[in-house]
């Protein structure tokens, strides 16, 4: 079976995070930081925690309109509602990217907008930006660690970007994530929001740190197809109930940041392997299938590959039997977003989308033969 993941996680990293010193993790952090200009990064719990500390920097009145897209995760709705703000849903367009027709349409209506780069793939910031004449806009880098636009990481572009190294992104650790910012002014406002978290626990770090450890042992590959994969089909689909926001905001441990820091170079190396498989099945797939298409001068970190069917489900199972583990990424967003004011129609190709999207593996651990094995057996796929 070929999974949609690979959860890179090993006794190396083990021992690594257990025995981080702070001065080991004021040491290796700054690789990071070069990467992103120099820009002090703020280091939080869950990624949710960074987008409401973000909203908050930006000094909107309470009350104040969000736009966001719809086809999003139920955690980053979570956070706008945290924050004391209204949201205001922005379609989408084919390519996954927001659309320029309808935030034109609603730009007016909004305060500060959030831009997902959905599964890696940069959106265009500056049209965004072009369109809102001003208003701030916060990056949702959740899946697009290292993804670049123009030779620039995303979350450099806005006011602020939100990453998340959360279970199932490209690092293998535990819950966690970071703001970045290049604007002086909210980065003033980011440190004096980031001041009020708490670390958590010596028990709760270790306890996701053996986390990560089971996880690791669990998407080796020859475990996962013999037992990770059966029990997953046995517990059936993901849960359709929305990620609510923590009752505690928490930093991220100094063990989980450096961690971080220390694999920067190695995860460099696995997003060129990512990038290479995605261009690789783009070239390979069908077009009936319709891969998107990335923004010209991005360069997307493939952290998977999206593609859009009718038969969505049906490919989905027929993959499935052919030892590929395909996904319905987003699957429950249009009963997330009922929950937050969604109206049916507010934004038709995002229901559109959320019905006919799946997603091939598109991870660092696959070979060529794997890519063309998978391209080669969507493509047979035919209806009856």
């Amino acid at each position: 079976m070929i999974p949609r993941f690979h959860f890179s996680y090993t006794i190396n990293d083990f021992v690594d995070e257990i025995s981080t010193t702070k001065k080991k993790y004021t040491k290796v952090q700054e690789a990071v930081q070069t990467y992103f200009s120099g820009s002090q990064l703020l280091y939080v719990g869950k990624a949710r925690i960074g987008i409401r500390i973000a909203l908050q920097a930006m000094g909107l009145k309470a009350g104040s309109a969000v736009g966001v897209q719809p086809f999003t995760c139920s955690s980053v709705l979570s956070a706008i509602k945290r924050a004391g703000f209204r949201i205001v849903f922005i379609d989408i367009d084919s390519n996954l990217r927001l659309s320029l027709h309808d935030l034109r349409t609603k730009s007016n209506v909004i305060d500060a907008l959030i831009v997902t780069h959905t599964f890696g793939f940069p959106d265009d910031i500056e049209a965004i930006k072009s369109i809102l004449g001003g208003k701030p806009v916060i990056e949702d880098c959740a899946q697009a660690f290292l993804s670049e636009y123009k030779d620039k990481p995303v979350g450099l572009n806005g006011e602020a970007g939100i990453f998340s190294m959360g279970y199932g992104k490209l690092f293998g650790i535990g819950n966690g994530g970071f703001i970045v910012s290049n604007n002086d002014l909210i980065k003033v406002k980011l440190i004096k929001q980031a001041e009020y978290l708490q670390y958590p626990s010596k028990a709760t770090v270790l306890l996701q740190i053996l986390r990560s450890l089971v996880l690791g042992f669990l998407y080796r590959p020859m475990v996962y197809s013999v037992l990770t994969y059966p029990l997953k089909r046995i517990a059936g689909a993901g849960s359709a109930s929305v990620k609510e926001y923590p009752l505690v905001e928490t930093a991220m441990p100094h063990s989980g940041v450096s961690l971080i820091a220390r694999k920067f170079a190695e995860n460099q190396l696995k997003v060129q392997m990512q990038h290479a498989n995605g261009v690789l099945l783009e070239k390979l797939i069908e077009e009936r299938f319709q891969p998107i298409k990335p923004l010209e001068g991005s360069k997307p970190n493939y952290f998977i590959f999206p593609l859009q069917s009718e038969n969505r489900d049906a490919i989905v199972a027929y993959l499935a039997s052919n030892g590929i583990e395909a996904g319905k990424h987003f699957g429950n967003s249009v009963y997330w977003v009922q929950s937050f004011g969604y109206q049916q129609g507010d934004c038709p190709n995002f229901e559109r989308i959320a019905s006919t999207l799946f997603t091939l593996p598109c991870h660092y651990y696959l070979g060529v033969k794997q890519v063309d094995y998978m391209a080669k057996t969507l493509n047979k796929f035919h209806v009856a």
